[in-house]
């Protein structure tokens, strides 16, 4: 792990990417290598480090090598299926990202870079002089405006061959009971306001705790936001990674009810100072995605988005059909997405993160508490360029009452298609739009069921989801969903004065 770590993995992948000689099999020169190679790749599949993934898929491919070279096979057939390691491309070989030092792109201390996350760091780098300083970013999809609405299907019920009824039930059990009615809050009549809930699952092995993700609502019901901390600092330095994501959050809360009178601000703007103030008030050493979502004070309905990396924002909308839809001339009614963010990578799994970095006044107390490791590495990382608040994207959306907002960290929208989610969303929204009870549909109830939807996702090792179509876009090869901390803030968009 780590920069020894990063040493010996490329010199594992260099020695499975080599053909194997028909007389060579069997020779006992190839499995004293085989076994050379074996050890050092379990130390990585053992070890805590971003190189798991890689190590548990080259020692599936070492496995087959063994079997058509006539060696015993080992125990390595249940092995789950991960993005497989490629080759390094000869001018990769050399690079200092692989002996030691550290990597060239992201956040100084955010993941070290894997042979994945560089070949498509370079891949896209002859495209990024092309376009300019100003269009440096990867991204896996456009701008909202420049993408198509997703249609639902008409009915509920034939999402039955697709979820488990446990996973269905809790959309329909979303229906708030008349005896605890929840009511929107009021102070800004005749405004929009988001009526709010929000659920966390962390990831199983992080189940004590609570996982690394944080968010926030603002009580008035003017903004909300969510983080996504960065568990290397925990496993690399023995930081606790929340406590960066969790004062961000409260810092982009404490400006979003400074801020949500000042008429004359527009919500796109808002929302940047949000994330800026949020920022400035982060203390502990660490790093974070970060989105945030505010409404115009001016009471305007528009919605201000900003957002840095890979956490993401939809906009749901019910249409009666027509021209909205994915498929053109649809005359369905259903759920589209009228707005999305798009995700900021540097390179495939390697998003735009926000990073409180020790400074040189720092260096002597971290050294007596035993953290030398981390002055280390960011005295070796000095010249790496760092994400900051200005290089979010930020967005202006048109929003109207009835629109659900659906919030979330790379855990949700990694394992839910956009098709996925408007399917989901499609007995909510008509419930709350066209039903004859008089309850209201529970956010609260909403978010937790999105974030148990991405759950079984997750744990499904035969789906096909957007971090599999992520990695297939960047040559490697992954079936199943992404495990992780699951984050989701979901929003109704509602009259300030009325009452749920």
């Amino acid at each position: 792990t780590g920069p020894a770590g990063a040493r010996c993995l490329p010199e594992a992948m260099g020695m499975l990417a080599k053909p194997c000689v028909p007389e060579e099999k069997g020779s006992p020169q190839a499995k004293k290598s085989y076994t050379v190679l074996e050890s050092q790749l379990k130390k990585l599949l053992f070890g805590s480090s971003h190189f798991q993934a890689h190590a548990q898929a080259s020692l599936r491919l070492l496995d087959r090598r063994r079997q058509r070279g006539g060696f015993r096979s080992g125990s390595l057939q249940k092995v789950p299926a991960t993005p497989t390691p490629l080759k390094l491309p000869k001018a990769l070989q050399d690079n200092e990202a692989y002996n030691g030092a550290s990597p060239k792109a992201g956040s100084p201390l955010s993941r070290l870079m894997t042979a994945p996350a560089a070949l498509s760091e370079a891949g896209a780098e002859e495209e990024t002089r092309e376009a300019g300083a100003n269009k440096c970013r990867l991204r896996r999809e456009a701008k909202a405006s420049k993408l198509q609405c997703a249609a639902t299907v008409p009915t509920f019920d034939s999402l039955q061959g697709f979820w488990p009824e446990e996973v269905l039930s809790l959309f329909r059990d979303v229906v708030q009971d008349e005896e605890s009615p929840v009511r929107a809050p009021t102070g800004r009549g005749g405004q929009l306001q988001l009526l709010c809930g929000a659920s966390q699952l962390p990831h199983p092995q992080k189940a004590q705790t609570g996982g690394e993700d944080s968010l926030f609502v603002c009580p008035q019901g003017t903004a909300a936001g969510v983080a996504d901390g960065v568990g290397e600092w925990h496993w690399r330095f023995g930081l606790d990674p929340r406590a960066f994501a969790d004062e961000l959050m409260s810092g982009a809360r404490q400006a979003g009810e400074r801020t949500q009178h000042e008429v004359g601000l527009t919500a796109e703007d808002r929302a940047a100072a949000m994330l800026a103030e949020g920022y400035d008030a982060t203390a502990s050493f660490g790093s974070a995605t970060a989105l945030v979502a505010a409404l115009e004070p001016s009471g305007e309905p528009k919605l201000g988005v900003a957002n840095l990396g890979d956490s993401g924002l939809r906009v749901l909308r019910w249409s009666q059909g027509g021209s909205t839809g994915s498929s053109p001339g649809s005359a369905s009614p259903g759920v589209v997405i009228a707005h999305r963010t798009a995700e900021q990578q540097h390179a495939f799994n390697c998003p735009f993160q926000l990073a409180r970095l020790p400074e040189e006044k720092d260096f002597e107390m971290l050294r007596a508490k035993g953290l030398g490791s981390l002055v280390r590495a960011v005295q070796k990382s000095n010249a790496v360029k760092q994400d900051f608040p200005c290089n979010a994207d930020t967005y202006t959306f048109e929003v109207q009452e009835g629109d659900l907002l659906l919030l979330g960290t790379d855990g949700l929208f990694d394992n839910l298609h956009d098709h996925e989610v408007c399917q989901l969303a499609h007995e909510p929204l008509e419930a709350m739009l066209h039903g004859e009870d008089s309850g209201l549909v529970c956010p609260t109830r909403l978010a937790n069921a999105f974030a148990e939807a991405a759950k079984h996702r997750s744990q499904d090792r035969g789906a096909r989801t957007p971090f599999g179509v992520s990695a297939r876009a960047a040559g490697l090869q992954h079936l199943g969903g992404k495990m992780d901390d699951i984050s989701v803030v979901v929003a109704w968009v509602v009259p300030a004065a009325s009452s749920a």
